[in-house]
């Protein structure tokens, strides 16, 4: 068992919304000066800036002796009109989950001048590609449909800052249904959560992560936020075994 600090929620410049300098280097360099052990890129519908950040993080930790661990993520709009993070195995399984995505939200050509760049990047922070299509866009997959395909693809199905009056679990439905299985649940750093099980007391049961969707560098969390895993810190943990962890809560 032991405690790792955590990031699991953060967006690179190919989400419309994040600053154009959070670039996979930049991102996990933050990471790393801010002493957090593992990191999740969860860019909206996405997942191809996860490739970059796991090459940087695999660059630190060989020249410098440490890196945060990097897990590949994606942040997503159910029908039901909430956020949820897919935290995945590997970049090749998150990959093959944004195709998926892909193929069920609408093709609406992004706005730069009132959304935003959308830039994929290598591992040198340089711009290979802008994707035409808007990423923030919502999708016609249910809430059930989608922790389905997680869960099959093995996945960690979260649903995001249930805290927030907008975009979340809670203020679309007013609580987790009983059709929603997963038991593991994230809320924003600003949250209080003996106010929040006040207004929810059916949700004391669950288990939390806190992190702070980071659209820009400084807001990547310092200090990390602490999370108890029955795992061992060391330099061959991957992200297979985190995620594994991560599902086990959700199980539970």
């Amino acid at each position: 068992m032991a405690i790792f600090v955590c990031d699991l929620h953060m967006h690179s410049a190919v989400s419309p919304c994040a600053e154009n300098d959070m670039t996979p280097g930049n991102m996990v360099s933050m990471a790393l000066l801010n002493g957090l052990d593992v990191i999740a890129i969860t860019d909206h519908c996405c997942a191809r800036n996860c490739e970059a950040a796991v090459a940087c993080s695999e660059f630190l930790k060989k020249e410098h002796g440490s890196a945060p661990l990097v897990i590949p993520g994606m942040e997503v709009e159910v029908a039901e009109g909430f956020h949820v993070l897919g935290l995945f195995p590997d970049v090749k399984t998150a990959l093959e989950f944004e195709d998926y995505w892909t193929a069920h939200r609408p093709k609406i050509k992004n706005r730069v001048d009132i959304f935003g760049n959308q830039y994929v990047m290598n591992d040198d922070d340089e711009i290979v590609e802008e994707i035409e299509n808007l990423l923030s866009t919502g999708s016609e997959i249910s809430m059930i449909e989608l922790y389905e395909k997680l869960d099959q693809m093995g996945a960690a199905a979260i649903p995001a800052h249930i805290d927030k009056d907008s975009y979340s679990m809670v203020a679309s439905l007013g609580t987790v249904p009983e059709e929603w299985k997963g038991r593991l649940l994230e809320v924003s750093r600003r949250c209080n959560l003996p106010e929040f099980w006040e207004k929810h007391p059916e949700l004391q049961g669950y288990h939390y992560i806190v992190d702070s969707d980071a659209h820009q560098l400084p807001d990547i969390a310092d200090p990390g936020y602490s999370l108890k895993l029955p795992l061992e810190k060391n330099e061959n943990l991957d992200a297979r075994t985190f995620v594994n962890a991560l599902r086990d809560l959700m199980r539970k």
